[in-house]
Order: C-alpha cells, then structure tokens, then sequence
C-alpha cells in the first residue's frame, strides 16, 4: 500500500493514500493524547502531521527504507511535534487543514481517561495492536458475510477469545447446531483470525519472515519504553 501509496499518477495511487492515513490514524492520536495534548488538539495534530507527511512526500521514504512502517511513522511523529512544538506552529481548529479521515470521538473519550502512566510510545503501540486486531476482525466479517455466514460470524466472535465459551451449550440450542460442529467453527475461526492478524502485520514489515512477524507481534504485546 505505502508502494502504490507514493506512486504518483497510478490507478489507485491516491486511494491507497488516504486508506494508509487512515488505518494507522489511531495510534497517532494516541500518542499525541500522551503526550499531555488535549482531545481537539490532538485531532489538529493529527491532522496536520498526516498533512505534514503528505506535503513532504515522506511515504516515499517509507517505501524505500528498510524500516517497519510502525517504527517510521513514530519516528516522524516524534520529529513532527518537537518541531511544532519549537515553532510554536499551532492552528486553530479548521484552519487549512484537511479533512478528517474518520470519527475518533469513541477513541479519543477512551484515550482520554486517566488510566496509568503509560508513555506515549507504550501507548502508540498498544493502539497499533487494536488497529492490527480490528482490521483483522474486519476482514473476517467480511469473509464470512460473503458466504452467507453473518449470522454464524456474529455467533461466534465472542468465542474467538475465549469468553463466550461457558455459553457454548445455550448457543448450541439456539442455532440448531450441534456443540461438536460450533466447536470446530469456532476452531477454524481463531485460526483464520490469527492468521489475518500475522497478515495485517506482515504488510508493515519490509521483510516479513514467519520468524520477523513473531518478533512484531511479541514487541506489540508486550511495549516498553
């Protein structure tokens, strides 16, 4: 995506742009919220970075290090705000700035609340993970919406961590399925998620080997600094 992304002039080019801006909008707003900015400032924030990357052509550079595009984004994200933070260079909100890429109110109330003392880079971490597990989630959905199978999907997404397994037997009821089969559905459904997830992963590593993705998904989950 960061590829035909920084690839002017391409079919697609400018919708893979505005697609990678938006899926890893998340984290950003996390670690700006983390960094003692309010709600509506760090919306702008947010705003004019991904404005900032775009006006300066940065992805291009995503596309030719061999960095992960995880490790890029916070590293332009830090450099972006000690600079807007030297210059002084605020905006008010809406003043030439782009449009907004989605509606973050839930995230940014959640981001908000005074939770621990998480740093701003655990936080940026522990919201890319949720990004790599709700596009991963998303694109389930929609796979077994494309069989047919939405109602089962909505079933059994709870199974998929584990806390709807106490009510195995009630569902089992009311589906008309027998506990064995929900058993395997729900088998092959925690497989297919976590293989989405190393999917989801993979596509933001410049060289994703079994072993690379396994090390990503063991630094997401487990953030220092």
């Amino acid at each position: 995506m960061v590829r035909l992304a920084v690839a002017e002039g391409l079919p697609g080019s400018d919708q893979a742009l505005n697609e990678l801006c938006r899926l890893y909008e998340r984290p950003v707003v996390a670690f700006i919220l983390r960094k003692g900015h309010a709600i509506e400032e760090a919306e702008d924030l947010k705003q004019a970075f991904f404005e900032h990357l775009l006006a300066k052509n940065a992805f291009v550079d995503a596309s030719c290090l061999k960095v992960k595009l995880r490790a890029f984004l916070i590293t332009k994200l830090q450099g972006f705000l000690i600079d807007r933070h030297r210059h002084d260079m605020a905006r008010k909100r809406g003043a030439g700035q782009v449009a907004r890429m989605a509606d973050l109110s839930e995230t940014q109330a959640l981001l908000a609340e005074p939770v621990d003392e998480t740093t701003p880079v655990v936080a940026f971490q522990r919201q890319w993970m949720e990004t790599v597990v709700t596009n991963a989630m998303r694109q389930l959905r929609a796979d077994y919406e494309q069989r047919g199978l939405a109602a089962l999907f909505a079933a059994l997404a709870p199974f998929i961590t584990g806390k709807g397994d106490a009510k195995l037997a009630e569902l089992s009821a009311e589906l008309g399925r027998p506990e064995g089969t929900l058993k395997s559905d729900i088998s092959r459904l925690r497989a297919r998620c976590q293989q989405l997830i190393r999917e989801q992963v993979a596509a933001t590593l410049d060289d994703p080997t079994p072993e690379a993705v396994t090390a990503e998904l063991r630094e997401l989950m487990n953030p220092r600094c």
